[in-house]
């Protein structure tokens, strides 16, 4: 165990327990003390290169500029003795843990209705399209990458971070329609509970009563030689999108996602 956990702070943070592992390091439920907020705290392993720690303050300047519903904020980083980094972000879980939409999916039966991975990936989107307008790419998102807050709200944890610590470039048109299409693949995974590789099955011979519209959506983001370019263009032709009064705001089916999150 570090000095940091034996004397459990980080900076005016608490550190209450330790939280289900993420993929880029451990995580803890923390308190500020100051206002008896709740909050996740990262500890990444230890960068005792200098090339490192500048891609990981890099990293974390450039998510800590980006604003958006969906995307999991960073508010507070630094490094700690040892060289190890350690972030601090807002706490989306529940009192046991953090929620993950691959809980929720489990929850329900390994898969959900086409309007609840409509709703979903529409969230996903909105994010991607609002850090790609500003020059920031994550590259393809996995489901483990995907949160559910306790309002229902899905946000894509540490957006970017793992591309930037790798030292890969911003992005370019390929890999922005690389990105949109794994949103796609997440969706096929919602619906029909498989992943979407090839020799890929149609989802409506996997899913009783799809919809016609979300079916054709799901085929033309996942053509092999076509896809959505971009983020807008997957939100422009997702079937309800020009119904919704709030189409970031999960207030039908996919808010009691919140259920499951309290």
């Amino acid at each position: 165990m570090s000095d940091q956990l034996e004397r459990v702070r980080f900076g005016p943070y608490r550190l209450v327990r330790e939280l289900s592992a993420s993929p880029v390091g451990q995580r803890w439920l923390a308190l500020l003390e100051s206002d008896q907020s709740s909050h996740a705290v990262y500890r990444f392993p230890s960068l005792p290169d200098r090339v490192w720690r500048r891609r990981h303050t890099r990293a974390m300047h450039v998510l800590a500029e980006l604003h958006h519903p969906h995307l999991l904020a960073v508010e507070m980083y630094s490094f700690e003795v040892g060289d190890e980094p350690w972030v601090v972000t807002p706490y989306t879980g529940n009192h046991d843990n953090i929620v993950l939409l691959r809980d929720v999916v489990q929850a329900k039966g390994e898969s959900l209705s086409a309007a609840e991975a409509e709703r979903a990936v529409l969230q996903v989107l909105e994010g991607i399209g609002y850090a790609h307008s500003v020059g920031v790419c994550n590259g393809p998102v996995v489901m483990g990458q995907l949160l559910v807050d306790r309002r229902g709200r899905v946000l894509i944890e540490l957006y970017g971070v793992a591309r930037a610590l790798a030292g890969l470039e911003t992005g370019n048109s390929e890999l922005v329609r690389d990105e949109v299409r794994s949103v796609v693949e997440i969706a096929y995974r919602l619906v029909t509970g498989l992943d979407a590789d090839e020799p890929r099955i149609r989802a409506c011979r996997l899913v009783k009563k799809l919809p016609r519209a979300f079916e054709e959506w799901l085929e033309e983001g996942l053509h092999p030689s076509g896809g959505f370019r971009t983020a807008e263009e997957a939100i422009s032709k997702l079937p309800h999108r020009r119904s919704e009064p709030e189409p970031s705001r999960v207030r039908t089916v996919l808010g009691r996602l919140a259920t499951w999150s309290r």
